[in-house]
Formats: C-alpha cells, structure tokens, sequence
C-alpha cells in the first residue's frame, strides 16, 4: 500500500512539474526561493483552517507576505530530501486533476470554500493511508510554525513572548 502511494505521488508530481510552472506572486517575487504562485494560492487556502483559533478573518497584505516568507525560509532550512517530497506534495495538491483525486476540491485552492478545505483536511488528518497522514502533519507544521515563530502574531495567540535574558551585571 505504500509502495502504491509513493508510486502515485511520484508520478503525479512528475506530471506536475510541467503542467505548474508558474512564476511567483509579483509582489514578492525575488523574495521567494521554492514557493511558486500555486503553492501561495494551497498555503493561503489551507493557512486559515490550519490556524483556525489565532488566525483574523482577513489578513492584509503585509501579514500573507510576512507568513509567505517565513513558510519559504523553513523550507529552504530543510534538506534536499526533505524539500523533494514537500514540492512533490504540492505538486500533487495544486494539479487541478490530482488535487481532486487525492480528495481536494475539484475548483482552485484560491475559489475552495471553507467546508472543501476543511473537508480536504479532515479527510487527510483521518485517513487510512500513512500518506496521507504525514502529508497533513507535513502541511500543518510547516503552516504553524511559521505563523507562530512571527513576533506580530504573539499577541493573538496570548503568549508574551520568547522570555528576556538579562545579562550579570558586572
């Protein structure tokens, strides 16, 4: 079953890579190392429903931007390994084709309604395939840690911050 699962996500991120290449968001273009425009359109469509209870109803320009860009730096801090099997999953989740397939909506990330994403996610997180499973944690950590490592976003969740260090006096 899982040498099944691999096969198919091998084979649709292989597909995908010539079917996805787009370029990334122009107001942060330059800026981005590995995310592409339909990785933003995944991220931005997921990001709400992953941070459910510290996440305001619209964000601004600046907060996607500030979220975009730490999501990149994370995974531009991982291995090479690690960053394969991140752009296989988000080829397979932003091809029109195998997104549904593997359980997402058949429209765009970016028109999904909140119950589609919510259902997608759901069907991921209870899944019977491991795959499926890791993919969700995969998603949720990456989307998680790097709304809450931002120092603008502490207050919303209630924490103080990091604690201060305060050097001996001498």
């Amino acid at each position: 079953m899982g040498l099944l699962g691999s096969a198919v996500l091998f084979a649709g991120s292989s597909l995908s890579v010539v079917l996805l290449a787009k370029p990334v968001v122009p107001a942060i273009e330059g800026k981005l190392s590995f995310l592409r425009h339909s990785d933003i359109e995944l991220l931005m469509a997921l990001a709400p429903a992953m941070l459910r209870a510290n996440f305001p109803k619209t964000l601004d320009k600046a907060s996607k931007q500030r979220l975009l860009m730490a999501i990149d730096k994370q995974i531009m801090s991982l291995g090479e390994h690690s960053q394969k099997q991140l752009r296989q999953l988000f080829n397979l989740l932003t091809s029109s084709t195998l997104r549904y397939l593997a359980g997402g909506p058949v429209n765009q990330w970016s028109t999904a309604s909140t119950e589609q994403v919510n259902s997608f996610l759901l069907g991921w997180k209870n899944s019977m395939f491991a795959l499926k499973r890791t993919g969700y944690a995969a998603l949720g950590k990456l989307i998680t840690m790097s709304w809450y490592t931002q120092a603008e976003n502490y207050q919303q969740a209630g924490y103080p911050g990091p604690p201060k260090i305060y050097l001996p006096q001498e």
